[in-house]
């Protein structure tokens, strides 16, 4: 579904030499839009985001135990059909503790916009079999201060590849909120 929606607005707005770029578990839908729309992309840069293979999912991509986790919540609290927004002492700690955001006023900003996302975003595996997908122009941006080894593997994959161009933030995982203009600055240097 996001990565069909993503390609309808491309599509629909006519929309061409797009830079897309997708954060965390994003990368994997930004990487179906490219399958599927390379000549409308120009560059795709994953933000402290996963890189799947061809038929990998976000649940393929996390910690096992975090997968258990996830797919448990769906299935007590969410229906059977989508992740469930969690009671708001157990967000604020997750933004805080886990994402690094602290700022008073950035965690307001962030728990008014976390909702519930349907399972498919994390169960559905991208496709990656257009040639010219694999062609696009693709960079990695990892944001160092927030720990985790899946992500430090994607990063480390880019750094040893020529096809791709590799940055780091000294940041929490969601520098798009905490230092929003070294974001941007990078994001303009990588598109030039």
């Amino acid at each position: 579904m996001h990565v069909n929606d993503v390609g309808n607005v491309l599509k629909y707005e006519d929309l061409r030499d797009v830079v897309l770029v997708g954060h965390s578990s994003s990368g994997v839908v930004i990487t179906g839009v490219a399958d599927r729309a390379p000549d409308r992309i120009a560059h795709v840069v994953f933000l402290d985001a996963f890189v799947p293979e061809h038929g990998q999912a976000v649940f393929d991509l996390v910690a096992p135990d975090r997968r258990q986790m996830m797919e448990a919540l769906v299935r007590t609290e969410g229906e059977g059909w989508f992740l469930p927004r969690f009671a708001p002492p157990a967000w604020e700690t997750i933004v805080r503790d886990m994402w690094g955001v602290t700022v008073t006023d950035d965690v307001r900003w962030m728990l008014d916009r976390l909702g519930p996302t349907p399972v498919g975003h994390f169960r559905d595996p991208v496709h990656r079999t257009n040639p010219a997908a694999e062609k696009l122009r693709r960079a990695y941006i990892r944001c160092r201060q927030f720990p985790n080894t899946r992500l430090d593997q994607h990063a480390a994959m880019a750094q040893r590849s020529e096809l791709w161009r590799y940055r780091e933030l000294a940041s929490p995982h969601h520098a798009p909120v905490t230092m929003p203009e070294k974001v941007a600055d990078l994001l303009m240097e990588l598109a030039s």
